[in-house]
């Protein structure tokens, strides 16, 4: 059972907490409940980053209870980022206007201490971590999406949605020990796939032999 700990105020604490909760793994996530069409028009990391900045702007409503229920509070945040975005890009669609979809930078009730409140937004979403956790989302989707399909939805939702085997049977309406059976054959898998897919692009990233 994990410790129980204070509400985030240190900017750096909060930093930290939001790198041990896996950004890149997070991105998947995101990607994978975007629609088609969202995904046309901007990519998951815009709204990894109005997630965070909401996140931090109503972080005093979090009840600690680890950092797994932390993550699953931070996927919601993120889930009402998506519908809005798509709210607003079917708004737009009817009124005919660009394509692109501009994120709010939360609700007039979450911005009550103004810009000097998101320093710690800083570290977490700089151009450089942006980057590297897009990278490491697209090598993680990729070796996701090279999983057969007996297999790639259950390892999905138990490595990435961090769901348990018995909600993950509920969802996919299998037993509990199909579940089981599938993670553990998927979950190998997806380490293999995982491996394969980091040597491929570190072979890419090699500079020619002269």
């Amino acid at each position: 059972m994990e410790d129980a700990r204070p509400q985030p105020t240190d900017p750096r604490t909060w930093d930290r907490w939001i790198e041990a909760i896996g950004p890149a793994s997070m991105l998947v996530v995101i990607g994978e409940r975007m629609s088609v069409e969202l995904r046309a028009q901007m990519a998951p990391e815009d709204i990894w980053q109005e997630a965070l900045l909401r996140a931090w702007r109503i972080r005093h409503r979090l009840e600690w209870r680890g950092m797994k229920s932390f993550r699953r509070w931070l996927l919601e945040i993120a889930e009402g980022c998506i519908w809005d975005a798509g709210d607003r890009a079917r708004a737009r669609k009817r009124g005919g206007s660009a394509r692109t979809v501009a994120l709010e930078a939360g609700s007039a009730g979450d911005r009550s201490r103004g810009p000097v409140d998101d320093v710690a937004l800083l570290r977490s979403t700089t151009p450089s971590r942006i980057a590297a956790h897009r990278e490491g989302s697209e090598i993680m989707g990729a070796a996701l999406a090279s999983l057969p399909d007996d297999v790639r939805d259950v390892v999905r939702l138990r490595l990435f949605e961090d769901l348990t085997c018995e909600q993950v049977a509920q969802r996919l309406s299998l037993g509990v020990s199909a579940v089981k059976h599938r993670f553990r054959k998927g979950g190998a898998l997806y380490r293999e796939r995982l491996a394969h897919v980091l040597s491929q692009r570190s072979q890419r990233s090699r500079p020619p032999r002269e």
